[in-house]
């Protein structure tokens, strides 16, 4: 082997081959170390923020709910100081009673306070209740120190423009909501007398901080003397500033607790992936999983709503056609439900778009998290939810419509807005092996166009009858758009008698439609006027009508029913007032007669409204009061020149004393704030007799009259 090489040494090799081995075990373990370290951390300092945003968010709520419990005292006070009612009496001789009456008594059982007082310029108090019963000794010996402050500062001239005070107080019976205010008149500008003060108070007791602890979904909420570990405290503050007791929410910080017990596994799942991607390619792997996530972030913005989160439209036809063709469950079956809510657009215009926003958030993340399995959630457009849920032989329609209507029970709290909402449900079934998504989705919004739209339930299930029902609905939409083209529609009237004296002091115009095929009731047709958008010149001729002949009547007043719809046309007012002026028809004889639902579509739309006829000379009154949510604020917000109270209100008072008390105090409660009453539905002399010893002014029902045509009208009650 001479001049060969030299043969290479088997032990240098491979101990240099050991020694790069363990080297890169050693470079590796280290490295899945720092990762560790590192992974571990970063999740740490995730699950702490997330922690801190769950604790700031809780802090929120606490201090909304604290901010909603003094608004609310500051209205409730404010809507019982600033009355004229209130005012008066302050000088008369039933003062006494009267404070009783109105602010003493209801302290019993009232939810908005426990205590009343009415404290004179003297410092005396007039009044002085706690649970509808009232109390010794003197207010300065059973609130703290900080109470007399703050009945000076509703003594401040500040209190005449209308500035209300709420603090938290200490009383002899534990901490209460103090809210005063100068009782003063309703307008400003008036100077009342001597400076007396109403104070309304509530005690923070168990009760009121469950229903709290309810209304905001603030579990655990407590009432503490100090700030307590582990908690978050909002301070509850006196007139000063200055803390008195604090209102506590446990701090559960549920990511960081979860963290410790796995952070031991963190370690070592670090380690191990890290030498797992190492084996078998970490870049390409990471390339591989990069675009994966990206084609799936793609896929999943393509098939849900990027608001709420939930399924889209293309999302939910996939959804359906993939459960269509499931294998073992061809037999069973599947049911779409269309949920739209009531009044959204209502909703935007009052709070805006970022409350709007909110509120389908919410409703989407309930009805997520409330529903049962087996359902899928979508969100349509707009305001239109849809559900798909797959039923087997013991689910029905009615099951899952109990499902979707608990979602809506309770109401939604966006920000300080408590939003309470209704909404109309279309359903169409089908059977897996058959379902087509287009035309399940046709036959559901079918049904929620009758739910929305038709006379009788807000929930309808779709049938083959109801295909059959909306043609002919179209019909009736052609129907009239034919008869009010040939003015077809007439108006009768129906009497409007004095309460006092009997005799016939006004009558209501009333659309009346008498087709070929016979009379159609105007429950049928107003609401088909009001979808084919034919309100407006449905409500013009009968006004026209009623005008010319009541132009006819000089001795009688005319009230005519308006559509919301009609309201919102900005060129309604101009319109009138052009059909005045046509017959010389004084305007302070036409009333215009508004339901509810006007104040509550647009509010500020209704007042300009409002404004304009009353800037005419026209009367306007609120009808049907007392069958939905009009308050006694409303009837001083809009300044109503008459109430009319709803014929439910009236129809069950012979047999249901109850029902009796509750007419006499609406009626006495309207008086109070001066405006004239006229209660409708008057169908037997005791109905009429009772009312008008109540106090109502006018009357009108079946009792007195039907309603008639002008022919019959004058022949009955304007013959000589």
């Amino acid at each position: 082997m001479a001049g060969g090489a030299p043969p290479s040494s088997p032990g240098f090799s491979g101990h240099k081959k050991r020694t790069i081995i363990v080297t890169a075990v050693l470079f590796s373990l280290g490295v899945a170390a720092a990762l560790g370290v590192f992974v571990s951390s970063a999740i740490y300092s995730i699950v702490r923020t997330a922690d801190e945003l769950d604790e700031s968010r809780a802090a929120g709520a606490v201090e909304s709910a604290l901010e909603s419990l003094r608004s609310q005292m500051a209205g409730t006070v404010r809507d019982n100081a600033f009355w004229d009612e209130a005012y008066r009496q302050l000088a008369s001789p039933t003062r006494n009673a009267w404070l009783i009456e109105n602010w003493g008594v209801p302290s019993l059982d009232y939810p908005l306070y426990d205590m009343a007082l009415v404290i004179g310029p003297d410092d005396k108090s007039l009044l002085h209740y706690r649970y509808g019963k009232p109390m010794d000794g003197r207010p300065s010996e059973y609130f703290d120190s900080s109470f007399a402050r703050l009945v000076e500062r509703a003594r401040s001239p500040d209190s005449l423009q209308g500035d209300v005070h709420a603090a938290f107080i200490g009383t002899a019976d534990g901490l209460a909501l103090i809210g005063a205010a100068r009782i003063r008149p309703f307008l400003q500008g008036i100077s009342p007398p001597d400076p007396y003060v109403l104070i309304f108070g509530k005690y923070l007791d168990s009760k009121a901080l469950n229903e709290t602890a309810r209304k905001f979904n603030l579990r655990g909420l407590q009432l503490t003397n100090g700030r307590v570990e582990g908690t978050i405290a909002a301070p509850l503050k006196d007139v000063e500033g200055n803390s008195v007791g604090f209102l506590s929410l446990p701090s559960e910080r549920p990511g960081t607790l979860s963290y410790e017990r796995v952070r031991p596994l963190l370690f070592g799942a670090a380690a191990v992936l890290l030498l797992l991607i190492i084996g078998i390619g970490m870049i390409g792997l990471l390339s591989v999983r990069s675009l994966a996530r990206e084609e799936a972030r793609a896929r999943q913005n393509s098939l849900h709503d990027h608001l709420t989160g939930v399924l889209n439209r293309p999302g939910l036809a996939e959804y359906v056609e993939h459960l269509a063709i499931r294998d073992g469950q061809r037999s069973a079956g599947m049911g779409l439900y269309l949920v739209d809510i009531d009044g959204f657009k209502a909703i935007n215009d009052l709070w805006g778009q970022q409350v709007g926003d909110k509120l389908l958030r919410a409703v989407a993340a309930r009805l997520t998290k409330n529903l049962p399995l087996g359902s899928a959630i979508s969100r349509l457009d707009g305001d239109a939810f849809a559900i798909v849920a797959w039923t087997n032989a013991s689910e029905n329609a009615a099951h899952w419509l109990s499902a979707v209507s608990e979602v809506f029970a309770e109401p939604f709290t966006i920000g300080r807005h408590e939003i309470e909402i209704g909404v109309s449900i279309g359903v169409a079934e089908a059977v897996l092996a058959g379902a087509s998504f287009h035309h399940l989705l046709q036959q559901a919004e079918m049904a929620l166009h009758q739910a929305k739209h038709g006379s009788g339930d807000t929930t309808v299930v779709f049938s083959p009858d109801l295909e059959a029902q909306l043609s002919e609905q179209g019909k009736l939409e052609r129907q009239l758009i034919e008869a009010l083209d040939r003015r077809e529609l007439k108006v009768a009237f129906q009497p409007v008698v004095d309460a006092c004296s009997g005799d016939i002091c006004g009558v209501e115009a009333l659309a009346r439609w008498n087709s070929q095929a016979g009379p159609i009731s105007p429950e049928v047709f107003i609401p088909v006027a009001e979808r084919a958008g034919l309100i407006g010149m449905l409500g013009s001729q009968i006004l026209e009508e009623a005008i010319a002949q009541g132009s006819r009547w000089s001795e009688l007043q005319i009230a005519v029913n308006v559509s919301p719809l009609q309201l919102r046309n900005r060129y309604f007012a101009g319109g009138l007032k052009a059909t005045l002026d046509e017959f010389a028809f004084e305007p302070h004889r036409l009333t215009i007669e508004l339901t509810e639902g006007v104040l509550i579509s647009n509010t500020d739309q209704a007042k300009r409204s409002i404004s304009e006829l009353k800037a005419l000379g026209i009367k306007v009154a609120l009808d049907d009061f007392g069958s939905g949510f009009a308050s006694i604020g409303s009837l001083r917000q809009f300044s109503f020149d008459r109430v009319k109270l709803d014929k439910s209100l009236v129809a069950n008072i012979e047999h249901d004393a109850q029902a009796a008390e509750v007419l006499a105090a609406t009626i006495n409660l309207v008086n109070a704030i001066g405006i004239p009453v006229t209660v409708e539905g008057i169908e037997n002399r005791y109905q009429a007799e009772f009312a008008r010893q109540a106090g109502c002014h006018q009357l009108q029902g079946y009792w007195f009259s039907k309603p008639l045509s002008k022919e019959e009208l004058a022949k009955r009650f304007l013959s000589p």
